[in-house]
């Protein structure tokens, strides 16, 4: 277990110091949570205290580390905004996200709540392809969703394969479940954060699975929605 906290930790400051921000505060998370077991199991007073030590080392850090992340939410200044209205076409994924999705992308936090449905879980694996595709650089990518209660089984298994399938590109993806959020947004490692008032969820139901738009989302009728890209230079810092 000692070893297990030792090899967690390590790379936490690792990625810390190498900007992946994301992974690092997962890894930290990770290595307090076995040094709390480690500390629990000791019985040498010493090596207990040497334990509980270290433990509040790294959640003053693990709590740094949120804050900043806390902030790139809430900066940044405007850098496009896009009014896409009903029935217009031409807004894939591709579009949208593209010409942000550069070689210097790390990490990407995608904060989406609706991801139960599955056109939504669809979507969410459309952005993924673009983002592994398009960035050369990603090493992680964190969805913050609310966990359907209804169907979980569907949700989880959903993005379990998701999960090994993203893994096999050299790719960690994470879910974050929570019951409170409300925000619909992507942040990129290399400063830009897209805001759509409908999340990934803008797209209408093709007319046909036999017409354009069925398979490539540039000729999919979108729903009323708008996008706002932001650029915070902190952000780029990760």
């Amino acid at each position: 277990m000692a070893q297990m906290a030792i090899t967690l930790l390590t790379r936490a400051i690792e990625y810390d110091i190498n900007g992946r921000k994301l992974e690092s505060l997962k890894l930290y998370e990770d290595g307090i949570e076995a040094l709390l077991k480690e500390s629990k199991a000791e019985v040498d007073p010493k090596r207990k205290q040497h334990f509980q030590s270290k433990i509040l080392e790294y959640m003053a850090r693990a709590e740094q580390v949120k804050e900043q992340i806390t902030r790139w939410r809430s900066r940044g200044e405007i850098r496009d905004k896009i009014h896409v209205v009903e029935g217009a076409t031409g807004y894939s994924y591709g579009r949208v996200f593209g010409k942000y999705m550069t070689d210097e992308v790390k990490e990407i936090m995608i904060e989406e709540p609706y991801v139960r449905e599955h056109h939504q879980l669809c979507n969410v694996v459309m952005f993924c392809e673009l983002a592994v595709s398009s960035c050369k650089a990603l090493k992680f990518v964190k969805l913050m969703t609310v966990r359907e209660k209804k169907n979980n089984d569907e949700q989880a298994r959903a993005l379990q394969i998701l999960k090994d399938s993203v893994k096999k590109q050299g790719v960690e993806f994470f879910v974050e479940y929570s019951e409170h959020m409300h925000d619909r947004q992507v942040i990129l490692s290399n400063g830009y954060i897209v805001k759509i008032g409908r999340g990934l969820n803008y797209f209408k139901p093709p007319s046909s699975k036999y017409s354009l738009g069925a398979f490539n989302y540039q000729y999919r009728e979108c729903r009323e929605t708008n996008i706002d890209v932001f650029y915070c230079p902190e952000n780029n810092k990760m």
